[in-house]
């Protein structure tokens, strides 16, 4: 009896035979797809940090660019003495300083729409082919780069191949200016009165499945003036410890 059940199954399982080609293939192709899925997931979660911090350090590169080459185009038109206006007191009295409102206003104006204009182009880029006076407003909303698949690789040989990623930078706010202004003493009673640019820009980073805010801040140096002062009849490097010398002015001459 045992047998006899033995032999039955065995020649249950036989004429069964090998199973068809299709089923074969349809089995095959399920699993490589699920294993390519697990593969994309294992790679994006691999790539991603890389991918992010690349362009991070791109758009704060883009940015720098574009707020030095507006610095450049738009303060070459005025000079420092006419920007910043001097008051002499009396005799002794350190001078007082200001900005001329009206060239102050131009600069502050000029360069911030001109930094929002350059950063708000689209992604064919024709402002650094030369082309920046032939782009339409509609496309002064985002700004879209390219990097190859190849940059997570860190060779340089490499960072050119693969597939482009798309990073696109929008501007999520305006460019916020600020002028400050540094005072250095150059030597007895003179002083020189350096200038500075510092602007913050809120942009926004977006890739394939990733976005985030970012803050990029930037400061330059716009020129300085050299303000001389009164030169002092005596001068000591004590901290005025030692008692000054009795000066006698000389006489007029009689008439």
């Amino acid at each position: 009896m045992y047998r006899k059940n033995y032999r039955s199954k065995l020649a249950f399982f036989r004429g069964k035979g090998p199973l068809p080609a299709r089923l074969v293939f349809l089995y095959s192709f399920i699993l490589f797809m699920i294993s390519c899925l697990f593969s994309v997931i294992l790679i994006d979660q691999a790539i991603e940090p890389i991918i992010i911090n690349i362009a991070k350090s791109e758009i704060k590169r883009v940015s720098s660019e574009v707020i030095n080459e507006s610095i450049d185009e738009n303060i070459a038109e005025h000079d420092m003495e006419d920007l910043i206006i001097v008051h002499f007191k009396d005799e002794g009295k350190t001078p007082a300083f200001s900005f001329n409102p009206k060239i102050y206003n131009s600069i502050r104006s000029s360069t911030t729409k001109d930094i929002q204009r350059k950063l708000g182009i689209n992604e064919d880029q024709q402002f650094y082919e030369g082309q920046s006076d032939k782009v339409d407003s509609d496309q002064f909303k985002s700004l879209v780069y390219n990097i190859p698949l190849g940059v997570v690789t860190h060779n340089s040989l490499l960072a050119s191949l693969g597939p482009k990623i798309p990073v696109r930078m929008s501007l999520i706010g305006n460019v916020e200016p600020d002028f400050k202004t540094k005072f250095t003493d150059a030597g007895i009673n003179n002083t020189y009165l350096e200038l500075f640019a510092h602007f913050k820009i809120n942009v926004q980073i977006v890739i394939p499945s990733y976005s985030e805010k970012m803050l990029v801040e930037q400061e330059i140096s716009l020129g300085g003036i050299f303000v001389p002062g009164d030169v002092p009849d005596y001068y000591s490097e004590d901290g005025g410890k030692s008692p000054a010398p009795a000066i006698v002015k000389p006489a007029s001459p009689k008439k």
